[in-house]
């Protein structure tokens, strides 16, 4: 029996709802079954995939039949030929030679930057005083990732390379759900501020390297300094344009998903206040235990403490996942599961849509962070995948738990954070990332 359906509605009913409201037909295609046929041409179907059994054969067990296709097409306008768009093999190499830069010890280094570069940001703040939260996020994510990746300061240039992202971010996520393409070379208004946003973040990639090279000890520790020492295959160092595209990746990829996440988060706490009373409970038991036994813990080891506050963020994770949509293009004819499939066939798996299956996760809608107690998260592979899976699935994964975590707790330490009256509720705009539109502006309200 086939585990296909075929959606009810028109071709052109499901393309101008979804070009629409992308979020909403996917989550209303989610009970309807495991496979859903969009009823698009047949040299090139498009499906979408709710079964997490479905998800793990495209992701992991068959993914050498795969490529990101359209999506990395646009992305590549910007990042290049980096990890985020790279495929098969070239995708394989570079993930080898970036490993190291996620290793455990590595990540307890990066911690010391995570939580200096937050108090600089609380001290930046002001008791009762409104702020932007997602530009605060983003120039925040920015600077630990330009610290810890580059060995780079970015005190004076924030703000400019903030914008920068946020107008890739926006120009690439309208092409890559558009019907038409527009070629990169023809001199729309935006093709030509996106270029000018690359330009702006290449400048900054380019004196990195040129530093890097000029003072190849102090940059030894970070990913800069990896990438100056790495080999192609044939034993000669990888060009500048290499290295510029894994920056650009690292930048784009590591520290926007992050900033939307948090904002996220604060939005979720205010919301939640029984959450957020008890995360300030497990922030206070860990100073009174820091004073009983003389001394602050280090960062990293807080981080391995902080119980409750981990899973705040896998439970914000779970309703807003950065990556609200994982596209995949078979390369060649394939089964799955028992069920044929051509080449140039198209697949979307929504993790934002598969988060919310009540019968997974019962109450699917309502903010519950003890769902990630230990012991009762009995769940399919591929029913909580925030960070994707299989070889592609997100090299940073633990970086970015740790940095939203110690992020989370350094902030709440100090501040609580109560949305500007008049904004009504937060509304997901699926962007390459999911952020609330129109960002969110909130008050400080100092503990």
């Amino acid at each position: 029996m086939s585990r296909i359906v075929g959606i009810p509605s028109s071709r052109v009913a499901n393309f101008l709802r979804f070009q629409r409201d992308p979020l909403g037909f996917l989550v209303d295609a989610l009970p309807l079954g495991d496979v859903i046929s969009l009823r698009t041409s047949s040299f090139r179907p498009t499906y979408v995939i709710n079964s997490p059994e479905f998800i793990q054969e495209i992701l992991v067990r068959q993914d050498d039949y795969f490529q990101k296709g359209r999506s990395s097409g646009v992305l590549r306008r910007t990042i290049g030929d980096g990890l985020l768009t790279s495929e098969h093999e070239t995708h394989h190499r570079q993930k080898r030679y970036l490993t190291p830069v996620f290793y455990k010890e590595r990540i307890q280094a990066y911690s010391q930057i995570v939580v200096e570069e937050t108090l600089r940001c609380a001290d930046q703040l002001e008791n009762g005083v409104a702020i932007p939260m997602h530009d605060r996020m983003m120039q925040l994510t920015l600077s630990i990732i330009a610290r810890s990746m580059f060995n780079t300061n970015l005190d004076a240039d924030k703000a400019e390379l903030a914008a920068a992202v946020d107008m890739t971010i926006r120009h690439s996520a309208k092409s890559i759900f558009s019907p038409i393409i527009i070629p990169f070379s023809v001199p729309t208004r935006g093709n030509m501020a996106h270029k000018r946003a690359i330009r702006t973040l290449e400048t900054m990639i380019y004196d990195a390297i040129a530093a890097a090279k000029r003072e190849p000890d102090r940059y030894a520790d970070s990913l800069l300094g990896l990438l100056l020492d790495t080999k192609d295959e044939a034993g000669e160092p990888i060009t500048d344009v290499e290295i510029r595209d894994q920056m650009m990746t690292m930048l784009l990829a590591g520290h926007e998903t992050t900033a939307n996440a948090l904002v996220w988060t604060w939005y979720l706490l205010e919301r939640g206040p029984e959450v957020e009373d008890r995360l300030h409970e497990e922030l206070d038991a860990m100073r009174l235990k820091e004073r009983q036994t003389g001394g602050r813990l280090g960062p990293f080891e807080r981080y391995r403490e902080l119980t409750y506050t981990k899973q705040i963020v896998q439970e914000t994770l779970r309703l807003y996942p950065p990556a609200w949509a994982i596209l995949r293009e078979a390369e060649r004819d394939v089964e799955l599961l028992g069920q044929r499939f051509v080449a140039n066939s198209s697949f979307i798996i929504s993790p934002y849509a598969i988060h919310r299956n009540d019968e997974v996760f019962g109450d699917a809608a309502a903010f519950r962070p003890e769902r990630f107690d230990a012991g009762l998260t009995e769940w399919p592979r591929f029913a909580y995948f925030p960070f994707g899976g299989g070889a592609r699935g997100c090299i940073g994964s633990q970086f970015a738990m740790m940095e939203a975590a110690l992020i989370v707790s350094t902030l709440a330490e100090r501040f609580s954070f109560i949305s500007v009256e008049g904004q009504g509720e937060a509304v997901p705009e699926p962007l390459v990332s999911l952020r609330i539109k129109k960002g969110r502006w909130m008050i400080p309200r100092r503990r």
